[in-house]
């Protein structure tokens, strides 16, 4: 205990605790996601196409250099329909491949992000690092970071999904705040 608090508070809750009684005034908790969306700066892409163990679902999402912010990637979220997954995070690396929409997931929001994002259905080349790889079950998944992965300007975070066998309707999305 502090010496500069008082052991009893008020007589119709006498014990004292730091977090005062929510009925009397209510504390309000946010996840980072939460206060980012208030501010206008969460944002979302996604992507859906037939996969094969050939032809991966690429999802990428680029810092420009200059850019003056760092990306907190939120959530990687998709599914696919038939098939188990071999889902694969990395770091950097080429993608070849078309833009995508990039959404502002406070619809009240005109911010717009300054990350750029594209989508493919080739492999990742250049000199990518594997952040994490892992063997989905077919069906939907998400997968949390709340903002532990941080992509400082000119690096990319890139989510692939590549089938381990036969063909599937699959899709991904990558959720971010900007800062």
């Amino acid at each position: 205990m502090m010496a500069n608090y008082s052991v009893f508070n008020q007589i119709d809750n006498p014990l004292y605790t730091q977090q005062v009684n929510t009925y009397i005034m209510p504390g309000i908790d946010s996840t980072p996601e939460g206060s980012a969306s208030k501010a206008g700066m969460l944002f979302g892409v996604n992507f859906a196409s037939t996969v094969t163990t050939a032809a991966p679902l690429v999802l990428q999402i680029t810092n420009p250099s200059g850019s003056g912010k760092n990306m907190y990637v939120s959530r990687v979220l998709g599914s696919a329909a038939t098939a188990a997954v071999i889902l694969t995070t990395i770091k950097n690396g080429t993608v070849s491949g078309t833009a995508v929409t990039k959404v502002n997931l406070n619809f009240g929001s005109t911010a717009v992000s300054v990350m750029t994002a594209q989508s493919a259905t080739t492999a990742v080349t250049g000199s990518p690092v594997t952040v994490s790889s892992m063997l989905l079950a077919a069906g939907p998944f998400v997968i949390n970071y709340t903002g532990s992965i941080i992509v400082p300007p000119n690096t990319s975070f890139t989510v692939t999904a590549t089938l381990s066998s036969g063909t599937s309707a699959a899709t991904a999305s990558i959720n971010w705040w900007e800062y």
